[in-house]
């Protein structure tokens, strides 16, 4: 009876006889541009963040203390451009700003022309940290605008957060600040209009 031959499966082997080490094959990427078109894409991204982080302070805002301004009333201290009535840098609560208006209750500023175009007035109002969180200090902010009452805030203390505010102000001409000092008198009723400025959208 006829012995079947034997199928032995032998391991690679070299022209020298020993062992081929097989070494796994990575697939090329079918494009050769997609590391490329990734870092482009994410260049792309990091520059749209850029612009939304720009803190809503586009280059076409206008700040108040960039405009030429009239003091009408200021008790104990005029008013103070990017700083407060001490000089300090302008602080309410636990955050500082680079722009605005430090004012002493009582006071008052006149602006005789919104710029053209501009259709709002904003602002982060509160007493500034320098009269000191257990100070007395109380104050009333308000917004006229060609002799109209445009905005009146509620009492404002030492040690309240800020209070952020919008004001219409399209096709209007002129822009007051007034801030009180809510009936109890002004001891250290140190207050800022911080980064006031207009909007043109």
């Amino acid at each position: 009876m006829q012995q079947e031959p034997q199928i032995i499966n032998e391991p690679n082997r070299n022209s020298c006889g020993n062992e081929k080490e097989e070494v796994a094959q990575i697939p090329r990427s079918a494009n050769p541009d997609w590391t490329a078109g990734r870092l482009a894409a994410l260049i792309v991204l990091a520059i749209v963040c850029a612009v939304l982080v720009w803190n809503a302070y586009t280059p076409i805002d206008i700040f108040f203390t960039d405009l030429k301004y009239e003091v009408l009333a200021g008790d104990r201290f005029d008013p103070r451009s990017d700083a407060t009535v001490e000089g300090n840098p302008l602080r309410i609560y636990h955050t500082f700003y680079p722009k605005g208006l430090g004012v002493h209750a009582n006071s008052e500023v006149f602006l005789r022309f919104i710029p053209d175009g501009y259709s709002f007035f904003t602002a982060e109002i509160g007493v500034d940290h320098e009269a000191g969180e257990e100070s007395s200090a109380s104050v009333i902010f308000t917004v006229l605008s060609d002799g109209t009452l445009l905005y009146e805030s509620p009492i404002m203390k030492s040690g309240m957060p800020p209070r952020q505010i919008y004001v219409h102000v399209k096709n209007r001409k002129t822009l007051t600040l007034k801030v009180t000092d809510a009936g109890d008198g002004n001891d250290s009723d140190h207050a800022d209009w911080a980064m006031a400025r207009f909007l043109a959208r």
